[in-house]
């Protein structure tokens, strides 16, 4: 009898001073079904214990010699390259954001030519042991997917739903709505059709992505360096590719870990990027609503101001006016 070759993929988790998080989500991903799976951690210039961490946990999990280490590659330790190893630890140097943190994950699972799928995986996540495989299983009944979407659930409240896979964006304000949050696990859908018709982009936290979406589109824009990019990505496919969703494909999201999130109270680093970027990805591809959205980041200030929230008011005018944060 001939063997069925499974599907390769490669999974990209960018850390930054974020360790603990990585660990965790490593050894959920390594129970992962179904799957050839190769992982690739890039790491941002981690000030914290990150790098030990992460090559004492490769040490104990594959061997001292059986693992990947490139890059910027920090203190007296030198790059080392295994053939077909599963794990590989990139080194990017610096903080490059988001998109420029796992760009050279992408570009380093591009090499290996029988790499099918990119999963992007945000490090404060776990996963199913079947989430990346009934992920690739939504891509492949559909060839014209080029992004697909996990259900995101919260790490801490189980029983409650972050999003199914994505976001409906409006335009005109410049903001998002994730599909399907805070309904119950109950209330995943069984078919993914009505939730794909309603998918601007597909969340960050858990992309999928397909090889050729990546060779014609091409890598993420980093000038972002945090929040819109996936948006952006998948905008940049539209006319190519559709965006899938996985409803069976459930990943754990504890959100926020790193930075601090949300319009209405997140950290005043988090709001700088947001509302700068609310208005460089409206120019990019909504020019049109550019009075709008202004309009909409101004009441927005507003709110900031009557809550009396000063540090989260000042940093959106900062990023509102393109200033150095």
């Amino acid at each position: 009898m001939a063997l069925i070759a499974l599907p390769q993929a490669a999974v990209v988790i960018l850390n930054w001073n974020g360790w603990r998080d990585t660990l965790e989500c490593l050894d959920s991903l390594l129970a992962s079904t179904g799957v050839d799976l190769r992982v690739i951690v890039c790491d941002n210039a981690s000030a914290d214990e990150s790098v030990p961490q992460l090559r004492a946990w490769a040490d104990q999990r594959f061997g001292t010699d059986s693992w990947t280490e490139g890059g910027a590659v920090p203190g007296p330790a030198a790059p080392r390259t295994v053939e077909s190893s599963v794990f590989t630890l990139l080194h990017n140097g610096g903080n490059l954001g988001f998109a420029g943190g796992n760009n050279p994950g992408i570009s380093y699972a591009l090499k290996h030519t029988r790499c099918e799928y990119i999963w992007l995986l945000n490090n404060d996540t776990t996963v199913e042991p079947d989430a990346l495989m009934q992920a690739i299983q939504r891509m492949a009944l559909d060839q014209r997917i080029g992004v697909c979407g996990s259900t995101l659930v919260y790490y801490h409240e189980r029983d409650k739903v972050q999003a199914f896979g994505g976001a409906c964006y409006a335009p005109a304000k410049g903001s998002s709505v994730h599909i399907g949050a805070f309904q119950p696990r109950t209330a995943i859908p069984q078919s993914p059709a009505a939730v794909e018709q309603s998918l601007s982009y597909v969340i960050g936290a858990a992309m999928l992505v397909r090889r050729a979406f990546v060779e014609r589109v091409g890598l993420m824009t980093e000038d972002y360096f945090l929040y819109f990019e996936e948006i952006d990505w998948c905008t940049r496919g539209i006319g190519e590719f559709t965006l899938g969703y996985a409803p069976a494909s459930v990943v754990y999201h504890k959100e926020g870990a790193s930075i601090g999130t949300s319009a209405s109270g997140g950290s005043p680093l988090s709001i700088y990027y947001l509302f700068k970027n609310r208005l460089r990805f409206t120019l990019r591809f909504h020019a049109r609503h550019i009075v709008t959205v202004i309009l909409f980041s101004l009441i927005d200030v507003a709110k900031f101001v009557y809550r009396q929230r000063w540090p989260q008011a000042i940093a959106a005018m900062r990023g509102m006016l393109q200033l150095p944060r």
